[in-house]
């Protein structure tokens, strides 16, 4: 049977240290459930021990004589009261802690548990968004985000940029939903049931996107290509890998984060085949070489010891953004381009040459999505070659050249085999 003692001060400060550096524990006989723990080193502390629902519950209070005898009795009572209504005090403390959470402290929550299954550059955008959009909500907390605060910065966001206003709102709306899963409340029910962004869904204010439709013309590619070319005579060894990758991202559809991956043990000439693993959709892809990808990858793969086809200005690191070199081929060619321009620019072209839609998301690692039929569709590497190779063709073509013999021919100097 457990000790207890009517709790004085005398008969308290009395009480001996833990033998054998066992803790004990001593009751009150005036409040039933209010006791002691004695540690080795005699240190103190009242705590309140009821079982709830068969579970035992431990409730420190603090230690004597910080806390005086009467003041641990209230503290008891209130705290035994709530058991005694089947109220756990430990989960509301808990779940008081979690309501106070802050925006900052959901993100890095995110970041931990789903940040493995995101992509470089959907990870990249929302750290973007956290560190320029959102920074100043970082250290409030998520219960203190309100619907009218939702809406305001929206408007205020949409006036520099529509687009990145909607981009953050929905940044922001998944930190929500995933607050709402992760913490609890005492009954075990999400703390953020009702999401503050859905204001933007009711009065119809998100921003209206199209989509960009941005690609180099027919037209252009001569000029652009002469442009990239350019770059290979450069003495700088970052503007010559910058021109093969600009080159090898177009003609062959690839995201950029997509070729910047590419790993040297990745490119297999015998297959005449290269596989890109760090894909959006995490499925990685095994694409077949034109004539002109297996001359550029010979160039860059055959005598050299670094892991990525095209290394940045870090040896161990592959290509980022050339900025700087994008813009040099800008002005040079006259044509306005991004990254993802090059990639729209060779869907653009295979389906002008009536290439099949399913070879097409092939290439392009597109999810067929709910597409039955695509789901009894074969598409092995070489079904892809020709396709590929009539699309690389189309370019050279349209460049003003015809075969790829021709071109390899105007890369001269620092990049030629």
């Amino acid at each position: 049977m457990p000790e207890r003692i009517n709790f004085t001060k005398a008969s308290l400060q009395s009480l001996k240290p833990a033998p054998n550096g066992k803790r004990y524990y001593v009751y009150d006989k005036k409040v039933n459930g209010l006791c002691l723990s004695v540690t080795k080193t005699s240190t103190k502390s009242f705590l309140v021990y009821r079982k709830l629902k068969g579970n035992p519950i431990r409730v420190t209070l603090g230690r004597f004589p910080d806390i005086k005898i009467e003041q641990a009795r209230k503290m008891a009572e209130k705290i035994l009261g709530k058991l005694a209504d089947g109220k756990n005090p430990i989960q509301e403390k808990r779940a008081a802690r979690r309501r106070g959470v802050t925006l900052g402290e959901v993100f890095e929550d995110y970041l931990e548990t789903r940040g493995s299954n995101l992509s470089a550059n959907t990870l990249s955008n929302y750290k973007t968004i956290m560190a320029s959009h959102l920074c100043d909500w970082k250290v409030k907390p998520m219960s203190k985000i309100s619907r009218d605060m939702v809406e305001r910065k929206h408007k205020k966001l949409s006036i520099v940029s529509a687009t990145s206003a909607n981009r953050t709102m929905r940044v922001l709306r998944a930190l929500f939903n995933y607050a709402n899963g992760k913490y609890e409340n005492e009954e075990g029910h999400g703390l953020f049931p009702d999401n503050p962004v859905t204001r933007l869904t009711h009065l119809k204010a998100w921003n209206k996107e199209s989509r960009r439709q941005n690609k180099i013309k027919n037209s252009e590619l001569g000029d652009w290509l002469i442009a990239v070319l350019a770059l290979s005579q450069s003495d700088d060894e970052f503007t010559r890998t910058s021109s093969d990758y600009l080159q090898f991202t177009l003609l062959n559809g690839l995201r950029r984060r997509e070729a910047a991956s590419l790993l040297v043990t990745d490119v297999d000439f015998n297959e005449k085949t290269f596989t890109i693993r760090n894909t959006k959709n995490k499925n990685p892809i095994t694409l077949p070489m034109s004539d002109y990808t297996e001359k550029l990858l010979l160039r860059r793969c055959k005598g050299k010891d670094d892991k990525y086809v095209f290394t940045g200005q870090q040896k161990d690191k592959p290509i980022n953004d050339p900025r700087k070199q994008i813009a040099i081929v800008r002005e040079n060619s006259g044509v306005y381009f991004t990254h993802h321009d090059l990639r729209r620019t060779f869907i653009s072209i295979a389906e002008s040459l009536d290439i099949s839609a399913y070879a097409v998301k092939k290439l392009v690692n597109h999810s067929t999505g709910g597409d039955v039929t695509a789901g009894y569709v074969i598409m092995d590497v070489e079904r892809l070659r020709l396709p590929m190779q009539k699309i690389s063709d189309f370019v050279l073509k349209h460049a003003g050249l015809k075969s790829s013999s021709e071109i390899v021919s105007l890369n001269l100097g620092k990049n030629s085999l």
